[in-house]
Parts: C-alpha cells; structure tokens; sequence
C-alpha cells in the first residue's frame, strides 16, 4: 500500500511541476513578445498609437490633444484612464479624403495572468479625421473613450 502512494505522490508532484513550467513559459511568451513598430505622429495609425499610450499613462491633457473638441472631452469612465487593462493591437486602416478608420483588436482582461485562458477579444474602430491640418480621433471604442459634455448630458 506504501508504494501506490509514493507513486501518486510522484505522479502529483509531476503534474504540478508542469503546471509551474507553463505557466513560466507562458509569462516568458507575453513578456519577450515585440512590440508594436511606432507609425508616424502624421498618420491616423500614429495618432491611435499615441493616444493608446498617453490614455494607458493616465496623462488625460495629452489624449484631449488627440481628439476632436479635445476641451470639452471628459472620461466616460474615469477609473479606466491609465488602468492597463486592455490589449489594444491595430490591425488595419482606411483613409479616404478628410475621414479615416482604423481597425483595433481590443483584448480585454489581465492577459498577462493567463494569456492562453484570455478569450475576450474583439474588434472595434476608432473614427478620424483631418482637423487643422492633422488627424484627429472622434470615435474611439469606449474602453479608452472620451466623451463630450453634450454625450455626458451637462
């Protein structure tokens, strides 16, 4: 009786051991993957980029300079503002004219925890267009979102 349990003692401590390793594995995974090559400050894709990083920086008078009535923008959800909760990855964009679209894939969750078990992924765009001679942000996904004090109801 005292070798079957050695041998589920082994076999537990094998099985936990490889439940450490790919969790490692995992967090070494996320942690060396590259990042994003930085656009153009002059192109819509550039414009995102850098509104995504001064929203995740908390610096909310830097994403009002990206945004069409910057001024009057507030957060739609002032806890989310520099929560580093979201994955944002740009996938495509379009340009036509003044107007310009650029297509995100949102993935939400602490994806560093357990990337692989991470499900929660989307699609959205982000809405710009040309206003004193740059691109400027109007619609974002709400994660990330401003709104006007007209769309907040003052």
């Amino acid at each position: 009786m005292t070798s079957n349990f050695s041998a589920a003692r082994v076999v537990l401590v094998a099985v936990a051991a490889a439940c450490v390793a790919l969790v490692i594995a995992a967090l070494l995974v996320v942690a060396l993957r590259p990042s994003a090559p930085l656009h153009e400050e002059s192109t819509p894709e550039g414009v995102v980029q850098r509104y995504l990083l001064a929203y995740e920086a908390g610096d909310l008078d830097a994403v009002r300079d990206y945004t069409v009535d910057g001024e009057s923008r507030q957060l739609c959800n002032p806890e989310s503002l520099g929560s580093g909760q979201l994955d944002i990855q740009l996938i495509r964009s379009t340009a036509s004219g003044s107007r310009a679209s650029v297509h995100a894939r949102i993935e939400g969750g602490d994806s560093t925890i357990l990337p692989l078990l991470d499900g929660s992924s989307y699609e959205d765009v982000f809405e710009l267009r040309m206003a004193q001679d740059r691109w400027l942000i109007e619609r974002m996904p709400w994660q990330v979102g401003l709104c006007t004090e007209k769309e907040l109801g003052y």
